[in-house]
């Protein structure tokens, strides 16, 4: 009722349409719109008129439509097809719309409008929204004290504010910071808000205390960077920006994957890329100056790391290549010979930056500094992040500042180990903002037991994002999060986000078994009428109801996980690698192997087995079709250990040799005849 009452408003001229407009110069670019009920059309749509209300003498106009579809006449009549519903997936009926002009005196003016496609309304925006995180920022065991710092995520104009805790405490303040005692371990916060026009909004949400818990071990940890420099000796036919990039990382990488913020990429160590700049008087040049670079890297040590960073590809541009004196940079580890309480933890800086340093200032969080080369600082454990930044001054007077964000207490993760869920499942609630057609979607996780909630932790995203909560998803992708319960199991779970804000779970669940010396990936369907494929590191596909994880884990981007339906159609694929994985064991130590000798094979296939003693182990033979044609068995196997089959009789061409205990695929190699 409320939309057809505010519809009929704006079709009356009663309310102005709001829109956004960037004016330049003399000109000011602006429409209206209504729906045209004249048009008939033979599937569900809605034709809009559109008529031009820019001031200006325009000579050019650039619709968008918001569905990649253009038009370039002054008042255009545009025919939206609805959006295609099922069960699953429920698309959004909002686009939006914008109009670029260019007037006779070369001024460029740009306004949009987000336009419900359906019934021609216009999406207006909460007046305010009540909204808040925390963190826990100090937990005082002697005291029996524990604060937190609150962040404000509220919306509107002119807003006030009321903060009400369960101690009784209330506080007005933006951005509160309050101590509770540790006779509870869950508060209950409200925040409520007025903004203009009489406009409240109220939000609760309970907070969570977490007691210190020292950390086990030195996770592994990685680092990258990237620098720049003007490439002029690349000449381009139309105007553009030439850098020639390069990448630094600590352990030394061993792959890379650069996003150059323009739509393309490259998996090159130091890349050249070309930015176009937009073509003189063409409105539907993009107006944005700037570019989002991101480099990921892989370690040696099979850890990844990430950084991005804002390039402005017109300042960027100079008339002469500049000449990079110094670049600052540092690493940092957490000691094993420091004995701290445990709500600090420890963290040695090392300076590495490039240029002979006489100079250095650190700066923390905290507003401490340090000028020693090489600082011991101690973190408090409740923050999990840390941001450290670094300036140095060389001898030739260049100064060049770095800054790194250290993870403090949740490690990044490079193994897993998970055994089957047992009961436990992950469910999540998920959005995605009706006005935006980018990656902007939102997920949170939780692991249930039957119907239970059940308070897990170390909650690891497929993205990297470590939290229950996770951002940026873009719709019709496919995304991974694992979390570890109160007992040690993790769980996991697999999704595809759909452009509503709404999730649809895989048909499929994979977990790791076994112990560090042969793990194996076995997998749940939730539907007996499918079958999994694997692809192994050199490409061939195989069937196997398990598969070794050093099969499949081989740092590509192919999917290596392929689900197919009865009639052979592929539904779903996924790519199994470390970075999907979230662990909380120790690294691997030693991994079951097979050497398969000579191949290609006559008569006899000789096969060398190494890895833990064995009981019992049996050798399959299966032609590529997964088809066993031989199958031998074997009892306290050793490692080394040599064993020969006589394949004389099978026929010339490719084969698949499986060695399996305990009901696992021990491992799995290829030979010919």
């Amino acid at each position: 009722m409320r939309k057809i009452l505010l519809f009929a408003l704006m079709l009356s001229g009663l309310i102005t349409s709001a829109q956004t407009s960037i004016p330049g110069g003399t000109c000011k670019a602006q429409f209206k719109h209504a729906v045209n009920d004249k048009v008939m059309t033979l599937v569900a749509a809605t034709a809009i008129n559109f008529y031009d209300k820019s001031e200006g003498l325009v000579k050019e106009w650039y619709w968008d439509f918001g569905d990649g579809n253009t038009s370039r006449e002054q008042n255009p009549m545009y025919i939206f097809n609805h959006p295609e519903t099922s069960p699953t997936t429920k698309l959004s009926p909002y686009r939006k719309i914008s109009l670029t002009v260019l007037t006779s005196d070369n001024c460029k003016s740009y306004c949009s409008e987000i336009i419900n496609i359906v019934d021609g309304t216009t999406y207006i925006a909460p007046a305010c929204k009540a909204g808040f995180k925390y963190y826990q920022n100090a937990y005082d065991s002697i005291a029996g004290t524990v604060s937190f710092q609150f962040t404000n995520l509220s919306e509107g104009e002119s807003l006030t504010y009321l903060w009400q805790f369960d101690n009784g405490k209330t506080s007005t303040e933006k951005e509160p910071k309050i101590t509770f005692d540790l006779s509870q371990k869950e508060r209950k916060v409200c925040l409520m808000v007025s903004g203009t026009n009489s406009c409240t909004d109220t939000f609760c949400d309970a907070v969570y205390i977490s007691e210190p818990k020292v950390p086990i071990g030195d996770p592994v940890q990685c680092y990258t960077g990237f620098g720049y420099k003007v490439n002029l000796t690349v000449k381009t036919l139309v105007p553009a920006l030439v850098l020639d990039f390069y990448s630094k990382a600590s352990p030394e990488a061993v792959e890379w994957k650069w996003d150059f913020g323009d739509g393309t990429s490259s998996v090159e160590a130091n890349p050249m890329h070309i930015f176009n700049m937009p073509l003189a008087n063409n409105p539907a040049a993009d107006p944005n100056p700037f570019r989002k670079v991101c480099l990921t890297v892989k370690t040696k040590t099979g850890c990844i790391a990430s950084y991005c960073e804002i390039i402005d590809i017109y300042k960027t541009n100079p008339p002469v290549e500049p000449v990079t004196k110094c670049h600052a940079w540092f690493k940092y580890y957490r000691p094993t010979d420091v004995i701290t309480i445990p709500e600090v933890i420890p963290y040695k800086l090392i300076d590495a930056s490039e240029g002979k340093v006489v100079k250095r200032l650190w700066q923390f969080e905290d507003g401490k500094t340090s000028t020693e080369a090489e600082p011991l600082v101690s973190f408090d454990f409740q923050k999990p992040t840390q941001k450290v930044c670094l300036t140095i001054f060389t001898t030739d007077n260049c100064e060049s500042t770095w800054c790194e964000v250290i993870y403090i207490t949740t490690p990044k993760a490079d193994t897993v180990y998970s055994d089957k869920q047992a009961g436990y499942s992950m469910r999540y609630k998920s959005s995605f903002p009706i006005q935006m057609s980018s990656c902007a979607g939102t997920a949170m996780a939780q692991v249930y037991l039957k119907d239970s909630l059940i308070k897990a932790d170390h909650y690891v995203w497929s993205t990297g994002t470590e939290g229950q909560e996770v951002k940026g998803l873009c719709p019709t992708q496919s995304y991974s999060v694992k979390a570890k319960t109160p007992d040690g199991t993790i769980v996991s779970g697999t999704f595809i986000f759909n452009s509503d804000g709404t999730v649809s779970e895989v048909p499929i669940n994979w977990y790791i078994t076994g112990d560090h010396d042969s793990w194996q990936i076995q997998y749940d369907l939730t539907n007996k009428n499918y079958t999994v494929e694997w692809r192994l590191c050199d490409g061939t596909i195989v069937k196997s109801d398990s598969i070794p994880l050093n099969s499949i884990n081989c740092g590509s981007n192919q999917s290596n996980l392929i689900l197919k339906d009865a009639s052979g159609n592929v539904i779903y694929t996924e790519n199994i690698s470390l970075k999907t994985l979230a662990t909380f064991l120790d690294p691997v130590k030693t991994t079951a192997s097979v050497k398969l000798f000579p191949n290609p094979v006559s008569d006899a296939l000789n096969i060398q087995y190494s890895g833990k003693q064995l009981q019992e182990m049996q050798v399959e033979i299966c032609d590529i079709t997964g088809k066993r044609i031989l199958i031998h068995k074997l009892s306290n196997i050793e490692s080394g250990q040599q064993i020969s089959l006589n394949v004389n009789a099978l026929r010339k061409g490719m084969y698949l040799c499986k060695m399996i205990s305990d009901n696992r695929v021990v491992a799995i190699e290829k030979f010919t005849k």
